[in-house]
């Protein structure tokens, strides 16, 4: 068996380029942030509450999840209105486990790992939130569909058993506001800017139809390009869902650009389930894959670091998040993060289709 290993290119550039990002994604702040809550709080309708004592859960949620995807993942908010108290587990008859897992940038690679216990301090609140902490669910017995309900216990040390349900939410299905309503961008890029001296990234690999692609093939289209894994619960199928929405909303622009997914877990992601993944957020995604040769070779290309990390007799892939976008001529022209709100994807991939 073929072992990922960590992928670094620890050049003066890479350092100064992640410095920029860095500063790019700080200056954004909390603006971008409550952008990213505006956009989770409208796709996320939240299911009825529920309560045990003192202990209340409010804004239960899930996203759907493609076929052959064994992992699911919750959010939802703990109101504590007595005494400190402290959650143990969840637990979830619709998969094989469940676990809390907390996820955090760090050195801008996403790490999760799972987190035995939460406290919850006297009248204070716990959020499982997209990009924090969430609860993980690990082999689900089969696909969430759309609509259902999902039921669920959490187990406190104080307040017991408390049991409820998540809504679960569909793939890119809201109805975004229509391309006309987009008012006309100003000049500015939003995006970080990927300086024009530096050097193009390239890569070699298959999309999930087992076609041959490298980049050249795509010219005349804008990319947009993102690293990840199918069984990742949390910021790929964030960053995918922002993307779908952001292709809705530029309306007929959108014809002229290319969602581009990596997968950095060929061994599990094979073309079937790679392609039932991304094309159930839009169906213009394509997903790439390759020997895991050529896969290092194209995320060295682009920066992207990352690591398959043991869990048990199973193994996660900590990686870094950014989302690169070329224009019609093959540069790398703007780098997002997972704070890039959908109305920044709309802003800027217009600017570059523009051109």
């Amino acid at each position: 068996m073929t072992h990922h290993f960590l992928v670094v290119r620890n050049s003066p550039l890479f350092r100064s380029l992640l410095a920029a990002w860095l500063l790019a994604a700080a200056t954004a702040g909390a603006a971008d942030i409550a952008g990213a809550a505006e956009v989770d709080a409208r796709i996320a309708p939240a299911a009825d509450s529920a309560a045990s004592g003192s202990i209340k859960v409010v804004g239960a949620w899930s996203r759907s999840t493609a076929p052959g995807v064994s992992v699911g993942v919750v959010y939802f908010e703990v109101i504590n209105a007595g005494p400190a108290d402290t959650l143990l587990a969840i637990e979830c008859p619709a998969a094989e486990r469940a676990e809390m897992h907390g996820t955090a940038r760090v050195d801008g690679i996403m790490k999760m790992r799972p987190v035995a216990s939460v406290d919850i301090p006297a009248g204070g609140r716990l959020s499982f939130q997209p990009g924090g902490l969430h609860a993980m669910l690990i082999g689900i017995k089969q696909p969430l569909k759309e609509g259902g309900r999902l039921p669920l216990t959490l187990v406190f040390q104080r307040a017991g058993k408390l049991r409820f349900e998540a809504a679960i939410q569909g793939l890119g299905t809201p109805d975004p506001p229509p391309a006309t309503a987009v008012p006309p961008p100003p000049a500015d890029f939003r995006l970080a800017v990927w300086p024009q001296r530096a050097e193009s990234p390239a890569l070699r690999l298959l999309d999930f139809d087992g076609r041959p692609r490298q980049l050249a093939d795509y010219r005349g289209r804008v990319l947009v390009i993102f690293f990840g894994f199918v069984r990742c619960p949390d910021a790929c199928p964030a960053e995918l869902f922002k993307l779908a929405l952001a292709m809705k909303r530029l309306g007929s622009l959108s014809g002229h650009m290319q969602v581009l997914f990596v997968t950095l877990d060929p061994e599990r992601d094979t073309p079937q389930v790679l392609k039932s993944y991304v094309t159930a957020f839009d169906p213009r995604f394509v997903g790439l894959t390759g020997s895991t040769a050529d896969i290092d070779r194209a995320a060295m290309s682009f920066y992207v670091e990352y690591a398959r990390v043991a869990r048990g007799a199973d193994y996660s892939i900590d990686h870094s998040t950014s989302t690169f976008v070329l224009d019609a001529h093959g540069r790398l022209r703007l780098v997002g993060t997972l704070d890039t709100t959908v109305d920044d994807w709309v802003h800027d991939l217009g600017l570059v289709a523009a051109e």
